[in-house]
């Protein structure tokens, strides 16, 4: 039997929960099709249970801190256990969540993984399921290692989901994954070892607040290992040998977070006019189309930022698009952010692509040592805007410290509206807050 939507939807992550349920309210008839759980890599293996852990992992740092002050006595015992068990309870409540909303938009959700026959048709559970458009939101997984012992290592999956906190852990890869992990488990009492490819940390960003948030890390212990290549992994008793060119490193737990692909490759897109890259991406247009004009794709399958919110605005331009408006994806507003501790955030140009642009560029920065708000819970940090030195237009922003994913959404703001240092002067920002910062650094800007 053939069954007909206006809309087909391949993944029920961020980008495809989120643009099944804008197109149903739009009127459209949408069928969503997810083999596993709703919410995706970020609700299930991904943001959630990572930023659920930070975020107790957080508590016991500032509770450590300030029992060291003498404030607080006896203070910083944690069950693991505990925080575990809680983390999937978060999680759990959280999908409930969404497939109640999906419901209640009339969404049809199929369990099962969906694969294209030709251009129109999709093929589910032996079923036949035809649309006037589709989106492809199947999402991404983690890059397998090809190294002798690789077979040792967790992904950032199984990282996630360990019974107990590991004495040493060896994490290969040193991006936002690796960085998150590492954060989080030696705040639990890990010994953490980042060993990174590249001779920088964070080299696509800003080079002052990606070296401040590595001095950071290193002085709250994290062993970062750049410019390093891992050999082989060697299993020896009950603890693992990891061979880099740079020396051997002795772990419990070894963690590969080298980056994600692109799930493109089991949708059978060879059966359709769709075109991909060589890492599986499928290409697109500004506005989402692939190809095959009836056919979006949107998240991680299109490669670029795989980041949730990324995929929550290409599913607004797809949704846009189909259901006849005009929308148009527009990423140099996209923030970026790492959930350390402390953590990172930047939206915009820094430095080096603002020059690479013809910007005659100059920088300021606000210190989080002369932050009331900073001053008061303790915190540090800094915060840098890049500015166009002749129009004085804001061209980006990077904040380390506490609340710097808050802070920059107000960040993303002056960007997208254009904002100049006489907007930030006749800006009126609540004190004491931590985003005073943000007005502080433009205005420092020569």
């Amino acid at each position: 039997m053939n069954m007909k939507y206006d809309l087909l939807v391949i993944g029920g992550g961020p980008g495809g929960y989120s643009a099944a349920a804008a197109a149903a309210k739009a009127g459209l008839s949408v069928c969503l099709f997810e083999k596993d759980r709703i919410g995706g890599t970020c609700l299930h293996q991904g943001c959630i249970p990572t930023k659920y852990l930070l975020d107790r992992a957080a508590a016991l740092e500032k509770i450590r801190t300030m029992t060291k002050a003498g404030l607080l006595r006896n203070a910083g015992e944690f069950s693991f256990r505990a925080v575990m068990q809680e983390k999937q309870v978060v999680i759990d409540r959280l999908c409930t969540g969404l497939e109640t909303m999906l419901q209640s938009n009339k969404v049809k959700i199929v369990r099962g993984e969906a694969r294209f026959r030709d251009n129109k048709t999709l093929i589910c559970n032996g079923e036949t399921y035809t649309a006037d458009n589709m989106i492809i939101a199947a999402g991404s997984s983690p890059i397998k290692l090809g190294f002798r012992g690789s077979e040792f290592c967790l992904d950032s999956t199984e990282a996630l989901s360990l019974t107990k906190v590991p004495r040493r852990m060896c994490i290969i890869g040193g991006g936002v994954i690796g960085l998150e992990l590492g954060s989080a488990y030696m705040a639990y009492g890990s010994s953490v070892h980042i060993v990174e490819l590249q001779d920088r940390l964070l080299a696509n960003e800003l080079p002052e607040a990606a070296d401040y948030l590595v001095r950071k890390l290193s002085a709250r212990g994290m062993n970062l290992h750049t410019s390093s290549t891992v050999k082989a992994v060697e299993k020896v008793g009950n603890e693992f040998i990891v061979h880099t060119s740079a020396g051997k490193i002795a772990a419990d737990v070894v963690v590969s977070a080298i980056g994600r692909r692109a799930n493109s490759g089991v949708l059978g897109i060879e059966n359709t006019d769709i075109q991909s890259d060589s890492r599986g991406c499928i290409a697109v247009n500004a506005q989402m189309q692939t190809t095959v004009d009836s056919i979006y794709a949107i998240g991680d399958i299109v490669g670029g930022y795989m980041l949730a919110h990324a995929a929550y605005a290409e599913a607004d331009v797809a949704v846009a698009n189909i259901a006849g408006s005009v929308g148009k994806s527009d990423q140099h507003i996209m923030p970026r952010c790492i959930y350390t501790i402390p953590p990172f955030a930047a939206v915009g140009l820094t430095r080096t692509g603002a020059e690479a642009k013809g910007y005659s560029v100059t920088v300021g920065r606000a210190d989080y040592r002369a932050n009331g708000m900073a001053a008061a819970e303790g915190e540090d940090g800094c915060v840098f805007a890049i500015l166009d030195q002749k129009s004085r237009k804001c061209l980006g922003f990077s904040c380390i410290g506490a609340g710097a994913p808050e802070m920059i959404n107000a960040a993303s703001i002056a960007l997208e509206r254009e904002y100049t240092t006489d907007h930030w002067h006749r800006l009126i920002v609540a004190h004491p807050s931590l985003s005073e910062s943000l007005r502080e650094a433009v205005l420092a800007a020569k």
